[in-house]
């Protein structure tokens, strides 16, 4: 792999990408840190946004922070302490009186088309249904959608599906939990506070928890753990004829929700998130064994750990 730091930049050269991590930046506060540039070498497709306010959000990011009906801050638009890597970077957001958590955000690019996240939070109060949320923003080409659990009894108990616009979540934003527990505090009033309010559409239990986008030449894989993830969301693709007036199209977005359980002083909890960017594979079993794959590299990790005094 190439690299090269350019102040808080890494910019970053793989075997079938090419991209820049943007660790910290003044001149985007509602942005600091964020993927832009992303451009999957094999086909020439660019993968993050491109031109508009979705490329100044760009891909992969910390995006916000909630509990039981409460927002609670909005990560990527705080200043983190940054430690440069040779592959990556450590971003690293202390404790405050509105959000009273230490966030942890490893940021690792691998051969060969693989970012990977190593993220730990650390508990000082206590939070119902805390629940860290991770944006990945994509290029307008590409349409979003899910392996979701199917309701027959024949074959897998999974299928693809594709979300496309519809009357009955028309300005909304579909998200597909892992439980029962997960469509509740989706749906517990915490997207109405804070800024940006949003309503969230909940869709069928996820079968896994990775979000896909995809333009039959490349395909985006986002994916995490299943025991840290709450929810996929995507964002639902238009037709021709069809308006958007409250935007959720034009975003293009996957999100996962981490978490989604209570969380407690002394708490502290490690995960794993992965975003994958390769050449388009019609067969559902070639995208699942990329998130097979990515389960086994980080199935021996400890999923909690001691907080030190501080």
């Amino acid at each position: 792999m190439q690299d090269y730091w350019d102040g808080d930049r890494f910019g970053f050269e793989t075997s079938e990408l090419k991209g820049i991590l943007v660790a910290d930046s003044d001149e985007n506060p509602y942005n600091r840190h964020r993927t832009i540039e992303l451009v999957h070498k094999g086909t020439g497709v660019r993968v993050s946004p491109e031109g508009g306010a979705m490329e100044k959000a760009g891909a992969f990011s910390v995006f916000r922070s909630y509990a039981r009906q409460s927002w609670l801050t909005e990560l990527r638009a705080i200043k983190p302490k940054v430690t440069r890597n040779k592959d990556g970077a450590l971003l690293v957001w202390s404790p405050t009186i509105s959000h009273q958590v230490k966030v942890s955000a490893l940021f690792t690019v691998r051969e060969p088309n693989i970012v990977d996240l190593d993220i730990s939070v650390e508990g000082y109060t206590h939070y119902p249904d805390y629940e860290l949320l991770l944006s990945n923003y994509v290029a307008p080409s590409l349409s979003g959608g899910l392996f979701v659990k199917k309701t027959s009894s024949t074959g897998p108990d999974y299928e693809h599906i594709e979300i496309t616009d519809n009357p009955a979540f028309h300005g909304m934003y579909p998200f597909f939990p892992r439980d029962e527990h997960a469509a509740h505090i989706m749906t517990d009033g915490r997207g109405q506070k804070g800024r940006w309010y949003w309503r969230v559409a909940c869709g069928r239990l996820y079968a896994f928890p990775m979000g896909l986008a995809t333009d039959r030449n490349v395909d985006v894989v986002f994916m995490g753990r299943p025991e840290d993830v709450s929810s996929v969301g995507v964002t639902y693709s238009l037709d021709a004829d069809t308006t958007d007036d409250n935007g959720v199209a034009m975003h293009h977005a996957l999100y996962l929700s981490l978490f989604g359980r209570d969380m407690h002083p002394g708490d502290g909890w490690r995960t794993q998130v992965r975003l994958v960017v390769q050449t388009h594979d019609d067969d559902s079993d070639g995208l699942l064994s990329v998130f097979e794959q990515f389960i086994n590299e980080s199935s021996g990790l400890n999923r909690t750990f001691q907080v030190q005094p501080q």
